[in-house]
């Protein structure tokens, strides 16, 4: 028996190893692609106040707006506290202050711990799969090239933000959840806790989501088996969560404050709802936009979505049939009445995983479900989901693709290979219902993967850049440079803001202390400086060009340069908003007015 059970270990182990392997040089290619030519474009919007602050992290030890020359808060200061710190979780500044240290203040610096964490989460995302599915090496082949070839993914590990840590974070949590009950061991408990807190300050919305998706999870699947020593265990570490994340909110003055709450530090002021909606309306029509935007943009592809709800469907009617009758007998009349176990068996196949791997896309649909509930987003000025805010979730729901992919093997290898390569190098999964791209206006439909590989392995010609490059060549030291959008702003001060500074960006109703910024001794009001420089970006706005005249100012400026670029920057990751080439500026571009009297 002994010989037995070994000789089906070795035969199992030998089958494994070729999926093993293939996995493994998936991984080191994703790596690849994660890492290669980090500086192929200029930061955008949001990377460069991130990197920014790791800057004044790097240089003074503190997480503060002011680096001695400019100023980055969001509009009229807005999202700095009285200290003039950034309220913002703190520990993507720390990771690009990291970056920084090994690799100088450039965009490597900047992106390549988050690169590399995006790549560690890959390689958690595979023990994750061996843990649940450890029988089915192909399997996890699979749906791990789902994953590790997912253009989507790869291009927020490639970002200086909070994205490849939210999906470490999550994925990590689970795997820990896991291992603890497997072995009831409580040292994990803290250590769980740990990656709890590590979630928070890595995105305050993304934590909460990550927390509550594993409550959520624990009460469907364990609540039952865990006894009343855990379920305190359970609370301790929870209150020491909450405990820490509240002190950090209150020290930074965001709960407790004369500013308490974050929408008291919104960059911008928020929009109010006019409409004649109920709240309960709106809550249902956001849970809508957000579901309907991973169907749009292929993270979960609608025909794959139908299958797997069918085959869930077909099991629930099997195991229901066969519960009927208490005797042997009567399960035996109720199949062969209904002939249900027949069915399922030819459709999905013996020993086909579906609760296993039903359970990792479950725990990636809780996350979006909550990342949803959370997000700050006003749905009634842009009825898009903003995908970064439920990124975390995707390798999750690509299981589903995984697994049809197996389903389809099982049927037939080339049935198999074909779904693979379908899935994995197209977006035909969303079609005809795929998101239009909000800049250009066309679909997003594409062979994504090998766009991705294009676009990193050569130079993407973006406005951020080519501005800067423009500031740096033709300003001199010191000039005061006026840019009325705080992104671009922000931007700029990240790559220009050693050469020139960036002014008039307060008025007098700013929340920031008047004498903190008298202190400063900058041209930061707008009532009290007049500027050498004036950019203006004429972007695409719900799909009119933005007008733009220079009357005003013909008469102290003079338009220097239309840099013909489009001036928004669509190398940000989200494929609602990505080109993976450069757009035709058209009729657009960026504006350069110089004072006359220089």
């Amino acid at each position: 028996m002994s010989d037995l059970s070994t000789q089906h270990s070795s035969l199992a182990a030998r089958l494994a190893a070729p999926y093993t392997a293939a996995s493994m040089g998936v991984l080191l290619v994703a790596a690849y692609l994660c890492l290669v030519n980090l500086d192929y474009a200029a930061l955008w919007h949001d990377e460069a106040p991130a990197a920014f602050f790791g800057k004044t992290l790097l240089q003074q030890g503190s997480i503060t707006g002011w680096d001695g020359r400019n100023l980055v808060g969001g509009t009229n200061g807005r999202t700095l506290n009285e200290e003039l710190r950034d309220v913002l979780p703190p520990l993507m500044y720390v990771l690009n202050a990291m970056g920084f240290a090994l690799f100088g203040v450039n965009e490597i610096g900047a992106r390549v711990v988050h690169a590399v964490i995006g790549i560690v989460a890959l390689g958690v995302f595979y023990l994750l799969l061996c843990q649940h599915l450890p029988k089915y090496p192909r399997l996890r082949f699979f749906i791990f090239a789902f994953a590790a070839g997912s253009a989507q993914l790869l291009l927020y590990f490639r970002q200086s933000r909070y994205f490849s840590m939210m999906v470490l974070a999550l994925i990590l949590l689970f795997y820990l959840y896991e291992r603890y009950w497997q072995s009831r061991n409580s040292a994990y408990l803290p250590v769980i806790a740990l990656v709890a807190v590590l979630s928070f300050f890595n995105h305050y919305a993304g934590g909460a989501a990550t927390m509550l998706s594993l409550a959520a999870y624990h009460l469907l699947f364990r609540a039952r088996a865990t006894t009343r020593r855990e379920w305190a265990l359970f609370a301790i570490c929870g209150a020491a969560v909450a405990a820490v994340g509240s002190s950090y909110l209150y020290w930074l003055g965001v709960i407790g404050g004369e500013r308490s709450g974050f929408m008291e530090f919104a960059g911008q002021s928020p929009t109010p709802y006019q409409g004649d909606k109920s709240g309960l309306v709106l809550f249902i029509e956001r849970i809508w936009i957000y579901t309907r935007e991973l169907f749009t943009v292929d993270w979960i592809s609608w025909p794959v979505f139908l299958w797997f709800v069918g085959v869930i469907l077909l099991t629930w009617q099997v195991h229901r049939k066969q519960a009927v009758g208490a005797s042997r007998q009567a399960r035996r009349r109720a199949q062969r009445a209904n002939d249900g176990a027949p069915i399922a068996q030819n459709i999905l196949g013996d020993d086909f995983p579906l609760a296993a791997a039903g359970k990792i896309i479950l725990m990636g649909a809780l996350f979006a479900l909550f990342s949803a509930m959370l997000s700050v987003q006003l749905i009634w000025l842009n009825p898009f989901a903003d995908l970064r805010y439920y990124m975390g979730a995707l390798p999750l729901l690509l299981a589903m693709k995984g697994l049809f992919v197996e389903w389809a093997w099982r049927r037939h290898a080339i049935a198999g290979a074909v779904a693979l390569s379908v899935l994995l190098f197209t977006s035909v999964g969303a079609a005809p219902f795929n998101m239009v791209m909000y800049f250009s206006g066309q679909k997003t439909l594409g062979l994504h993967l090998f766009e991705f590989v294009r676009e990193v392995h050569r130079p993407y010609r973006d406005s951020i850049s080519v501005v800067s490059s423009y500031l740096l060549q033709n300003a001199e030291r010191d000039d005061l440079v006026y840019v009325q959008d705080f992104a671009y702003r922000e931007v700029l001060t990240f790559y220009a803001g050693d050469h020139v500074r960036f002014c008039c960006i307060l008025d007098e109703t700013t929340p920031l202390p008047k004498d903190k910024i008298a202190a400063l001794n900058a041209p930061l009001y707008i009532e009290q400086n007049t500027p050498d420089w004036i950019i203006f970006f004429r972007q695409l706005q719900l799909g009119t060009a933005e007008q733009f005249t220079v009357e005003p100012f013909t008469a102290i400026y003079e338009v220097v340069a239309q840099l013909e670029v489009y001036p928004y920057p669509t190398q940000r990751p989200e494929l609602n908003m990505h080109a993976f080439s450069p757009l035709d500026p058209g009729g657009r571009g960026v504006f350069i007015l110089r004072r006359q009297e220089k």
